[in-house]
Protein backbone atom coordinates (compact mmCIF):
# COMPACT_ATOMS: atom_id res chain seq x y z
CA UNK A 1 0.00 0.00 0.00
CA UNK A 2 1.11 3.48 -0.91
CA UNK A 3 2.29 5.20 2.35
CA UNK A 4 3.69 8.91 0.83
CA UNK A 5 2.63 10.28 -2.32
CA UNK A 6 5.56 12.80 -3.26
CA UNK A 7 5.21 15.42 -5.62
CA UNK A 8 7.43 17.76 -7.66
CA UNK A 9 6.36 21.08 -8.06
CA UNK A 10 7.69 22.86 -11.30
CA UNK A 11 5.25 21.33 -14.10
CA UNK A 12 3.16 19.39 -11.56
CA UNK A 13 2.21 20.76 -8.92
CA UNK A 14 1.91 24.12 -10.28
CA UNK A 15 2.81 24.98 -13.71
CA UNK A 16 5.71 27.99 -13.24
CA UNK A 17 4.94 32.03 -13.88
CA UNK A 18 1.37 30.70 -13.80
CA UNK A 19 -1.35 31.70 -11.39
CA UNK A 20 -2.27 28.27 -9.59
CA UNK A 21 -5.39 26.06 -10.41
CA UNK A 22 -6.37 26.79 -6.73
CA UNK A 23 -9.46 24.92 -6.89
CA UNK A 24 -8.08 21.51 -7.84
CA UNK A 25 -5.07 22.55 -5.46
CA UNK A 26 -7.39 23.01 -2.15
CA UNK A 27 -8.98 19.54 -2.82
CA UNK A 28 -5.34 18.14 -3.03
CA UNK A 29 -4.58 19.88 0.13
CA UNK A 30 -8.40 18.17 1.45
CA UNK A 31 -7.33 15.21 0.41
CA UNK A 32 -3.72 15.30 1.97
CA UNK A 33 -5.33 16.66 6.07
CA UNK A 34 -7.80 13.95 5.41
CA UNK A 35 -4.66 10.98 5.93
CA UNK A 36 -4.53 12.01 9.04
CA UNK A 37 -7.08 10.18 9.85
CA UNK A 38 -7.65 8.22 6.59
CA UNK A 39 -4.98 4.95 6.36
CA UNK A 40 -5.99 4.97 2.81
CA UNK A 41 -4.98 8.27 2.63
CA UNK A 42 -1.08 8.38 1.96
CA UNK A 43 0.43 11.56 3.23
CA UNK A 44 2.03 14.32 0.83
CA UNK A 45 5.67 15.37 0.45
CA UNK A 46 7.44 17.44 -1.98
CA UNK A 47 10.89 16.61 -4.20
CA UNK A 48 11.76 19.81 -6.09
CA UNK A 49 14.81 21.04 -7.56
CA UNK A 50 13.16 24.65 -6.03
CA UNK A 51 15.02 26.21 -2.59
CA UNK A 52 14.16 26.07 0.12
CA UNK A 53 11.44 29.60 0.78
CA UNK A 54 9.71 28.18 -2.31
CA UNK A 55 9.09 24.72 -1.23
CA UNK A 56 8.66 25.90 2.59
CA UNK A 57 5.36 27.95 1.41
CA UNK A 58 3.99 25.25 -0.66
CA UNK A 59 4.30 22.93 1.99
CA UNK A 60 2.63 25.70 4.33
CA UNK A 61 -0.51 25.92 2.27
CA UNK A 62 -0.70 22.33 1.26
CA UNK A 63 -0.41 21.64 5.14
CA UNK A 64 2.11 18.99 4.81
CA UNK A 65 3.55 17.23 7.80
CA UNK A 66 6.29 15.48 7.14
CA UNK A 67 9.94 16.15 5.30
CA UNK A 68 10.19 18.05 2.29
CA UNK A 69 12.93 17.56 -0.78
CA UNK A 70 14.45 20.85 -1.88
CA UNK A 71 17.82 21.76 -4.36
CA UNK A 72 16.44 18.00 -6.00
CA UNK A 73 17.89 16.24 -3.41
CA UNK A 74 20.63 18.86 -1.48
CA UNK A 75 18.48 19.44 1.20
CA UNK A 76 15.79 18.70 3.91
CA UNK A 77 13.34 20.59 5.72
CA UNK A 78 10.62 19.36 8.33
CA UNK A 79 7.42 21.79 8.58
CA UNK A 80 6.47 21.08 11.76
CA UNK A 81 10.28 21.39 13.77
CA UNK A 82 11.65 23.39 11.30
CA UNK A 83 14.65 20.88 11.62
CA UNK A 84 16.92 21.70 8.35
CA UNK A 85 19.63 18.64 7.24
CA UNK A 86 22.20 19.39 3.96
CA UNK A 87 22.79 16.05 1.86
CA UNK A 88 25.87 14.44 3.12
CA UNK A 89 27.43 14.39 -0.20
CA UNK A 90 27.04 17.99 -0.66
CA UNK A 91 31.63 18.13 0.99
CA UNK A 92 33.45 21.07 1.14
CA UNK A 93 35.34 20.31 -2.12
CA UNK A 94 31.94 19.91 -3.91
CA UNK A 95 30.53 22.94 -2.27
CA UNK A 96 33.65 25.18 -3.78
CA UNK A 97 33.10 23.50 -7.02
CA UNK A 98 29.77 24.87 -6.66
CA UNK A 99 30.23 28.26 -5.91
CA UNK A 100 33.18 28.01 -8.76
CA UNK A 101 30.01 26.95 -11.19
CA UNK A 102 28.18 29.94 -9.72
CA UNK A 103 30.84 32.45 -10.34
CA UNK A 104 31.42 31.65 -14.09
CA UNK A 105 27.57 31.55 -14.54
CA UNK A 106 27.36 35.12 -13.26
CA UNK A 107 30.35 36.64 -14.65
CA UNK A 108 30.15 34.76 -18.32
CA UNK A 109 26.85 33.70 -19.38
CA UNK A 110 24.02 35.84 -17.35
CA UNK A 111 25.61 38.34 -19.72
CA UNK A 112 24.48 36.86 -22.61
CA UNK A 113 20.73 36.79 -21.46
CA UNK A 114 19.70 39.90 -19.77
CA UNK A 115 16.31 37.86 -19.28
CA UNK A 116 17.67 34.70 -17.22
CA UNK A 117 18.53 35.44 -13.48
CA UNK A 118 19.50 32.88 -11.01
CA UNK A 119 18.08 30.97 -8.55
CA UNK A 120 17.70 33.27 -5.18
CA UNK A 121 19.20 31.46 -2.02
CA UNK A 122 20.25 28.33 -3.41
CA UNK A 123 23.15 26.25 -1.36
CA UNK A 124 23.83 23.07 -2.93
CA UNK A 125 23.20 23.45 -6.88
CA UNK A 126 23.02 26.43 -9.43
CA UNK A 127 19.79 26.92 -10.85
CA UNK A 128 18.29 29.71 -13.06
CA UNK A 129 15.22 30.84 -14.70
CA UNK A 130 13.47 32.64 -17.30
CA UNK A 131 9.80 32.75 -18.92
CA UNK A 132 11.07 31.55 -22.84
CA UNK A 133 11.78 28.00 -23.28
CA UNK A 134 14.28 28.66 -26.72
CA UNK A 135 16.37 31.14 -24.03
CA UNK A 136 16.37 28.19 -21.60
CA UNK A 137 17.17 25.96 -24.16
CA UNK A 138 20.55 27.82 -24.89
CA UNK A 139 21.61 28.45 -21.70
CA UNK A 140 21.23 24.81 -21.03
CA UNK A 141 23.60 24.16 -24.20
CA UNK A 142 25.97 26.28 -22.63
CA UNK A 143 25.39 24.74 -18.99
CA UNK A 144 26.13 21.28 -20.39
CA UNK A 145 28.95 21.61 -22.30
CA UNK A 146 30.76 23.80 -19.37
CA UNK A 147 29.83 21.07 -16.86
CA UNK A 148 30.44 17.76 -19.30
CA UNK A 149 33.98 18.73 -19.21
CA UNK A 150 35.55 20.17 -16.48
CA UNK A 151 33.09 19.36 -13.38
CA UNK A 152 32.39 15.52 -13.74
CA UNK A 153 30.93 15.43 -10.07
CA UNK A 154 27.40 17.61 -11.60
CA UNK A 155 24.94 17.58 -13.93
CA UNK A 156 22.84 19.54 -15.59
CA UNK A 157 18.51 19.36 -16.26
CA UNK A 158 16.36 21.42 -18.20
CA UNK A 159 13.10 22.14 -17.58
CA UNK A 160 10.71 23.95 -19.70
CA UNK A 161 11.67 27.46 -17.42
CA UNK A 162 15.07 26.50 -15.78
CA UNK A 163 18.32 24.90 -15.87
CA UNK A 164 19.51 23.22 -12.83
CA UNK A 165 23.47 22.22 -12.22
CA UNK A 166 23.02 20.14 -9.41
CA UNK A 167 25.70 17.66 -7.67
CA UNK A 168 25.36 14.05 -9.25
CA UNK A 169 25.56 12.17 -5.47
CA UNK A 170 22.38 14.69 -4.86
CA UNK A 171 19.86 14.17 -7.16
CA UNK A 172 16.24 13.30 -5.92
CA UNK A 173 16.58 9.39 -5.69
CA UNK A 174 19.68 10.08 -3.08
CA UNK A 175 16.82 12.37 -1.71
CA UNK A 176 14.21 9.97 -1.49
CA UNK A 177 16.43 7.25 -0.31
CA UNK A 178 17.17 9.53 2.88
CA UNK A 179 13.15 10.06 2.74
CA UNK A 180 12.17 6.67 3.07
CA UNK A 181 14.76 6.00 5.37
CA UNK A 182 13.99 8.52 8.09
CA UNK A 183 10.23 7.41 7.68
CA UNK A 184 11.03 3.78 8.23
CA UNK A 185 9.30 2.84 4.99
CA UNK A 186 10.47 1.30 1.66
CA UNK A 187 10.66 2.38 -1.92
CA UNK A 188 7.36 0.17 -3.10
CA UNK A 189 5.41 2.16 -0.04
CA UNK A 190 5.96 5.61 -2.17
CA UNK A 191 4.42 7.00 -5.39
CA UNK A 192 6.33 9.97 -6.75
CA UNK A 193 5.00 12.28 -9.84
CA UNK A 194 7.55 14.20 -11.85
CA UNK A 195 7.36 15.77 -15.42
CA UNK A 196 11.24 16.27 -16.91
CA UNK A 197 14.51 15.03 -16.62
CA UNK A 198 15.37 15.57 -12.88
CA UNK A 199 12.55 12.93 -12.70
CA UNK A 200 13.83 10.02 -14.25
CA UNK A 201 15.67 8.30 -11.88
CA UNK A 202 13.39 9.12 -8.55
CA UNK A 203 10.37 7.56 -10.87
CA UNK A 204 12.95 4.45 -11.25
CA UNK A 205 13.48 3.88 -7.96
CA UNK A 206 9.66 4.50 -5.96
CA UNK A 207 6.97 1.89 -6.09
CA UNK A 208 4.44 3.57 -7.88
CA UNK A 209 5.48 6.25 -10.87
CA UNK A 210 3.05 8.80 -11.84
CA UNK A 211 3.18 11.85 -14.57
CA UNK A 212 0.78 14.76 -15.65
CA UNK A 213 -0.52 14.33 -19.30
CA UNK A 214 2.64 17.35 -20.02
CA UNK A 215 5.13 15.42 -18.93
CA UNK A 216 8.25 14.61 -21.36
CA UNK A 217 8.02 11.56 -23.09
CA UNK A 218 10.89 9.89 -21.65
CA UNK A 219 8.97 10.48 -18.49
CA UNK A 220 5.85 9.44 -19.59
CA UNK A 221 7.17 5.65 -20.87
CA UNK A 222 8.24 5.08 -17.25
CA UNK A 223 4.95 5.97 -15.61
CA UNK A 224 1.32 5.60 -15.34
CA UNK A 225 0.32 8.52 -17.32
CA UNK A 226 -2.49 10.73 -16.39
CA UNK A 227 -5.07 12.75 -18.71
CA UNK A 228 -4.63 16.17 -16.94
CA UNK A 229 -1.86 18.13 -17.15
CA UNK A 230 0.31 19.36 -14.24
CA UNK A 231 -2.00 20.29 -10.87
CA UNK A 232 -5.11 18.40 -12.56
CA UNK A 233 -2.62 15.55 -13.33
CA UNK A 234 -1.74 15.31 -9.92
CA UNK A 235 -5.19 15.39 -8.68
CA UNK A 236 -5.96 12.17 -10.86
CA UNK A 237 -3.11 10.52 -9.27
CA UNK A 238 -3.67 10.96 -5.69
CA UNK A 239 -6.92 9.96 -6.30
CA UNK A 240 -5.62 6.35 -8.47
CA UNK A 241 -3.47 5.89 -5.75
CA UNK A 242 -6.45 6.10 -2.65
CA UNK A 243 -8.79 4.16 -5.08
CA UNK A 244 -5.96 1.54 -5.34
CA UNK A 245 -4.89 1.38 -1.81
CA UNK A 246 -8.54 0.49 -0.98
CA UNK A 247 -8.58 -2.13 -3.65
CA UNK A 248 -5.56 -3.53 -2.61
CA UNK A 249 -6.98 -3.98 1.66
Amino acid sequence: MIKFFVLDLDGCLTYPFETPDWQSITRIRELQIQSGKDEFVPALSLCTGRPLPYAEAVAQWMGIRDTIIFESGGGFFHPLTNKLTWSPHFTDDIAKKSREIRTWFANDVLPQFPGVMLEFTKHTDVGMVHTDVEEISKVYEIARGKIEAEYPEFEVHQTGVSVNIIVKACNKVSGLQFFAERNGIPADEIAYIGDSTGDLMALDWVGAPFAPANAIKEVRKRSRVMNGEATMGVLEAYQTIITDNRTRK
